[in-house]
Parts: structure tokens; C-alpha cells; sequence
């Protein structure tokens, strides 16, 4: 993996040229999975919000030509800082992120960030005083009073917004259990289902299409998490140059068109629960700022 990245910045170093075709080659990474790079290159069936409003963008953009490439989160962030001709999508805007990257508009929404755990028979996994009066976790620092030996579950490099990464950032190490590699939501869910991490946090939608593609898969029982945003924002962060600023210009104007179109609102919505539509319509208008797209709007 290190000296496929290694060639591929080499190779964008020595023909990057701003007056020359090389403008219109985009490296377009991605920690997603690799199946989300061979769909969006091969299918057009819908397959999760973040492939298919990906798909719906890059086909926007005849302009460019993408190169679709996997990569660990950790790799995106040294990758995006480097090479003048790339981009990634649904990445969290940071204050340390912002240091390197120019960001789109919104891209995708995603709600409802919750604290998942495995169903034991002989107690509760969940510590005492640990929920609020409104059955919310009060925070991450809850779950591990005293000498506790319970662990979470992290992907290296990954976001979950300013409000949780901070409450990471407080816990001790040995309660933390941070992997690297792709497929992270699949890999942490199958850790937790063997009682290998105690928690997780991630997106409903993701760890229910986790459950599905394992064969024997318990469900989990799940908590919000207090004070906790309502939904967290992901969007296409490029390199902080003369390319990557026209990319997000150009990028941001196919937005501004797709937020109005039913094919986008759906490629979020097909993937809700019935019970979180009408929250998830209240973030679409207060995200994109436009009225919810019609059946029949292109």
C-alpha cells in the first residue's frame, strides 16, 4: 500500500502541470471500502447514501476525470496535503483538516451518531449513573469510572465531529482500542460482536448494513449520547491550491443543482428509518437551505 502511494504522488508530481491536461485528472480517495470504489465505477445500483450521492456528483462533472482510489483515513489527510490534483469525499470538516484542505458545500447528511454495545446475559455493559434522567449516555468519559477495563472501538484517522472527537481526546488509552485498515463499521462490528471492544459509536445506517453482510449477527443494543449534534455533515475536501479551489468551485455549483433534485434527496432518504424521515427533512432544509425535492423534480 505505501508504495502504491508512494508511485501515485511521484507520478502527480512529475506531470502536474497548471497549464496542461494533467489539471483534469483527479485523484478522488476514499477509506470507504473498495467494494464503494469498484460500484461507483461499475454499477449505478443504489448501494448506501455515500456511494450513490458520490455517484450522482462525480456524473455532474463531466469535466474532470476522476481516478478512484482507496485509501486509510490516516493516508487521505497526508494525500490531500500533498498532491495538488486530489480529492476525497464525505470528510468531517476540523480545525486541523482546514489547516491543509478547501471544503464543498455539504454533501451528505448523516443522523443520529449513537453508542452501540453487545447484549450480555449476566449485567448490563452500561456502568451505573452512566444515563441521564432521559436515558442518554452524559458522555463517553461515563462509561469508564474508576479502574474500568472496558474499551472502545475507534478507526485511526476518522472524524465523528469537534463534539466527540474532544471527548476521545480525555479518555485513557487503555480504554481506547484503535485499528486501521478500511471497511471500518463492518470491522468494528464484528470486534464488538466477539467481545473484543466493549463500544462503538457510528451512524445507525451504517451499522445496520454492517449486521445485514454478517452471516450471524446479533443485533446491539444501542444509547444516544447527550448533547450529542443531531446529525453530522460530511463534505468533499480537496487540496489547498489553484486546482483544488476550481474543483470545489465547480463541485459547489453541482450542489447547489443536486440539493434540488429527488434523485439526491433519495439517495439519503432510501436508507432511513420511516421514524427519521421527518428529522432528517428538518436537517436537509437547515443544511442545504432549500424545500425538500418532489417525486417528480428531475
Amino acid at each position: 500500500m505505501k508504495n502504491s502511494l508512494i508511485i501515485i504522488t511521484l507520478l502527480s508530481f512529475f506531470c502536474y502541470c497548471p497549464t496542461s491536461n494533467a489539471q483534469k485528472k483527479i485523484y478522488w480517495f476514499s477509506d470507504n471500502t473498495k467494494e464503494y470504489i469498484q460500484s461507483i465505477k461499475t454499477s449505478s445500483v443504489p448501494s448506501s447514501m455515500v456511494i450513490d450521492t458520490t455517484r450522482l456528483l462525480l456524473a455532474s462533472l463531466p469535466q474532470y476525470q476522476f481516478n478512484l482510489e482507496f485509501a486509510q483515513s490516516p493516508s487521505i489527510a497526508r494525500l490531500l496535503k500533498k498532491l495538488p490534483n486530489s480529492c476525497a469525499p464525505n470528510r468531517i470538516k476540523t480545525p486541523e483538516r482546514l489547516k491543509d484542505n478547501i471544503y464543498s458545500s455539504p454533501l451528505n447528511i448523516a443522523l443520529n451518531l449513537r453508542l452501540y454495545y453487545k447484549k450480555r446475559e449476566a449485567s448490563s455493559i452500561l456502568p451505573k449513573n452512566a444515563l441521564d434522567n432521559n436515558k442518554r449516555l452524559k458522555s463517553l468519559a461515563a462509561l469508564f469510572t474508576g479502574k474500568s477495563t472496558y474499551t472502545l472501538g475507534i478507526d485511526e484517522g476518522r472524524s465523528l465531529g469537534g463534539f466527540l472527537d474532544k471527548q476521545i481526546a480525555t479518555l485513557e488509552q487503555h480504554n481506547l482500542i484503535i485499528r486501521s485498515g478500511g471497511e471500518a463499521t463492518t470491522s468494528l462490528v464484528k470486534m464488538l460482536l466477539k467481545e473484543r471492544i466493549d463500544y462503538i459509536v457510528d451512524y445507525p445506517v451504517s451499522v445496520n448494513k454492517a449486521l445485514k453482510h454478517l452471516p450471524t449477527a446479533l443485533p446491539l443494543a444501542s444509547v444516544e449520547i447527550a448533547g450529542s449534534p443531531g446529525y453530522i455533515v460530511g463534505y468533499v475536501a480537496c487540496h489547498k491550491g489553484p486546482l483544488g479551489q476550481q474543483v470545489i468551485k465547480d463541485i459547489n455549483q453541482s450542489l447547489q443543482k443536486l440539493y434540488l433534485s429527488y434523485p439526491f434527496y433519495q439517495a439519503h432518504t432510501r436508507y432511513l428509518a420511516s421514524n427519521d424521515v421527518v428529522n432528517f427533512n428538518q436537517a436537509y432544509q437547515a443544511v442545504f437551505k432549500v424545500k425538500i425535492p418532489l417525486k417528480n423534480d428531475p
